[in-house]
């Protein structure tokens, strides 16, 4: 920054001189060697951008920022506008310091319902080539969804088993019944891989792709806390030994155990820093804030801490009577962690390593190696011995505090950016969640709206023309083209680690846009002259009672008359003269009866002896070639008649057209939001599925009214769920009633 005054006086020098003042540079893109990292936590947001660099990851960028309001509770995210707005904060400084333009973030989960699975499997090999990275891909892919199989077939009765997978790691690998600790470059004619996966709620990590959406973000790579964690401070060498990790943050404390050289377990405590802030707030009559920067004052060793309580008298505390007043909060937080390590490690650990805000409390280290049973000296903070080995940042971020946003960077760059357990979405990257994900999935995990994969018919028009009911049909849409690796494939096709999808989105039907002209064939308009007065007459149209053109827009609810008035009874009719003909002559003719046709130019008049009275005046008058009126305003019954997009009901008054011809198969007769239809047969013949049904309502994501309810004969439906005769459907916004 410049100097705002001296900006000002320049500028004007400039002026004179006939100079332009520089562009602003417009910021570079993120690139593929430079790393973006979110850490979002219960208390703050951590942003941590780098590179790799001489086989290490150098760090260019830190920022953070606090949460205003709880928006993250026990490590998940609780409120997704809140938690975007303080992450967007975060990332638009990063950017600024930077000069780029992230579109890639590598994120972490954490969350209260931790579940962990071991798995095994076997894939067989080419053995006249080598392993590559993409074979081993796809056995940690089988592996992980096997472990999810395993997890769902475990669950209660009754608990939700829609999990994803957020972190998993190899314990060994196989070739031809050999043990190897990595196979890359290896023949063989049989693969074995086992590993260890953890899953988190579909919830937790859909919060975490919903929130980095919002933010114009495609997450290039999850992983878990703990994982992150240890990959920072624990290096490859040292999990030869029984190691565990404890990352106690605000809300959780999140644990990892390594040994024989892997990583063989994770789990969480849901106790972490915030109780002893709110033992702090109890001890001494204090607020959140205050209570967070008196146990910060009394990890930074200070003697004496002042604060003022909730009454606004000010006190001093001695770290001593401090630290004895937390001590119950601290050794049940202790107790509590050293749990968690013993239900993955069954015995004690070797050593244990501490890191996260929260592992600075005073006592905190002794009391969980005291809970543990092994000496003091084997419980320490980890950070800067074994972070600077691969890390190159300044001294501040080689510390605890910074153990995860770092860790999971060192996590992206040696995963390779999370290639390797990954698809391709039209060129962009989506991590695989350890279950068997399909196209569908994957399509809306990037980014894709209902409209965009499935297509919808364009708006009806729904009319009533000369007393009886009428729908102009919207256009059919175009439909979307999925290829997965070229071939082409369905919303349900399975998707494998590397597999590449390329999709063009389905294009909406146009909206029905009848005119007047459309329901008179021909629409043939000509002028007579009645009693020495000019007349309409041929075809003649009103619209809600007045007079209409050919090309006046037909809207929803409009009442169309047309006629015909090609007769002289006819036009005697419309004029007010009906039962008038044997007093008149055509063109000086006497009339022969009410069927004598009538042409442009003709002149009706009265017999002689006869005074001509003056035809009857229409009101409301208008040109043939007249403005469209004015849209109907009444919104209510609108929403009524739109409602009407859907298949028609069996009993309702058939549409005066010729019906078109029904495609082979048979017609399925379901419920959707407590009306009945019959849905037509598809034109190739399949099974209808649940996300058929989105063609049927009026659902506008981009005008959503809360959650979007799926729901099947009274439970929870899923997209690819074959509907069956008589099914009961419900697709709704949860603000709206049906």
């Amino acid at each position: 920054m410049r100097g705002k005054n001296s900006g000002k006086s320049r500028s004007k020098g400039k002026e004179r001189a006939g100079e332009r003042a520089p562009k602003p540079q417009q910021p570079q893109p993120q690139g593929k060697d430079l790393l973006f990292i979110l850490d979002i936590g219960t208390r703050s947001v951590i942003g941590v951008a780098g590179r790799l660099r001489d086989e290490m990851l150098e760090v260019l960028c830190v920022d953070w920022a606090e949460h205003s309001e709880r928006a993250v509770v026990d490590g998940q995210i609780e409120d997704i506008q809140q938690t975007a707005k303080v992450a967007g904060q975060v990332r638009s400084r990063m950017e600024k310091k930077l000069g780029v333009s992230f579109q890639e973030v590598h994120v972490a989960a954490a969350g209260r319902v931790l579940k962990t699975e071991h798995a095994s499997c076997e894939l067989e090999m080419d053995e006249n080539r080598p392993i590559a990275e993409k074979e081993l891909a796809a056995l940690e892919s089988m592996a992980v969804q096997k472990a999810y199989q395993n997890l769902a077939a475990g669950l209660a009765e009754g608990e939700p088993a829609d999990f994803s997978s957020v972190g998993h790691t190899v314990a060994g690998y196989t070739l031809d019944g050999y043990s190897y600790s990595t196979l890359s470059g290896h023949r063989g004619k049989k693969a074995g891989i086992d590993l260890i996966a953890t899953f988190l709620p579909s919830e937790v990590v859909e919060s975490l792709y919903t929130t980095m959406s919002m933010l114009g973000l495609t997450i290039a790579s999850m992983t878990l806390e703990p994982i992150a964690a240890m990959n920072a401070v624990v290096p490859k060498e040292l999990r030869l030994l029984n190691i565990a990790l404890v990352d106690v943050g605000a809300g959780t404390s999140d644990i990892a155990v390594a040994d024989k050289g892997t990583i063989c377990g994770y789990t969480m405590a849901t106790v972490a820093g915030d109780e002893v802030t709110e033992r702090v707030m109890q001890e001494f009559l204090v607020d959140f804030g205050t209570a967070e920067r008196m146990k910060f004052a009394l990890s930074a060793g200070e003697e004496t801490i002042e604060y003022d309580d909730v009454l606004g008298f000010p006190y001093a505390v001695s770290r001593e009577e401090l630290t004895q007043r937390i001590e119950t909060t601290v050794r049940d937080l202790a107790e509590r962690i050293a749990q968690g390590i013993l239900s993955i490690n069954e015995t004690a650990p070797k050593a244990v390593f501490m890191v996260g805000g929260g592992s600075r409390t005073p006592g905190l280290c002794q009391m969980v190696a005291q809970a543990l049973g092994i000496e003091d000296n084997k419980v320490a903070i980890g950070g800067n011995n074994y972070m600077k080995r691969q890390i190159i940042a300044d001294p501040q971020y080689l510390s605890a505090e910074y153990a995860t946003p770092i860790g999971i960077a060192v996590t992206a760059m040696t995963a390779g950016n999370g290639e390797n357990f990954a698809v391709s979405l039209n060129g962009s990257r989506l991590q695989l969640l350890g279950r068997a994900m399909t196209v569908m999935e994957a399509l809306r995990r990037g980014g894709y709206q209902y409209g965009q994969i499935m297509g919808r018919s364009g708006k009806n028009v729904v009319f009533e023309l000369d007393g009886n009911r009428q729908i102009a049909r919207g256009g059919l849409p175009t439909l979307a083209e999925i290829r997965v690796n070229g071939s082409l494939a369905g919303l349900s096709t399975l998707l494998q680690a590397g597999d590449e999808i390329a999709f063009v989105p389905a294009l909406d039907g146009q909206d029905a846009a009848p005119v007047v002209g459309d329901y008179a064939s021909p629409w043939e308009p000509f002028g007579v002259e009645l009693f020495g007065h000019p007349a309409k007459a041929g075809t003649r149209a009103w619209v809600n009672g007045s007079p209409a053109g050919g090309d006046r827009p037909i809207r929803q609810m409009d009442q169309v008359t047309v006629k015909q008035i090609d007769t002289i009874g006819a036009l005697l009719e419309s004029m007010g003269f009906g039962g008038q003909e044997g007093e008149v002559a055509l063109n000086g003719v006497p009339c022969t009866g009410p069927d004598q046709r009538l042409h442009p130019g003709d002149r009706v008049t009265l017999r002689q002896g006869q005074t001509p009275p003056a035809p009857i005046q229409e009101e409301g008058e208008e040109p043939e070639e007249e403005p469209p009126p004015a849209e109907v305003t009444a919104e209510a019954p609108q929403e009524d008649w739109e409602a009407e997009d859907a298949p028609e009901l069996p009993e309702e008054e058939p549409i005066p057209e010729a019906p078109p011809a029904r495609p082979a198969g048979r017609s399925l007769r379901v419920v959707l939001n407590g009306r009945a239809r019959e849905l037509p047969p598809k034109e190739d013949g399949s099974r209808y599925q649940f996300f058929d049904l989105l063609n049927f309502v009026d659902i506008d994501p981009n005008d959503a009214r809360g959650e979007l309810i799926l729901r099947r004969n009274g439970g929870k439906a899923a997209y690819l769920d074959l509907l069956t005769e008589g099914d009961e459907a419900e697709i709704r916004w949860s603000e709206e009633t049906i």
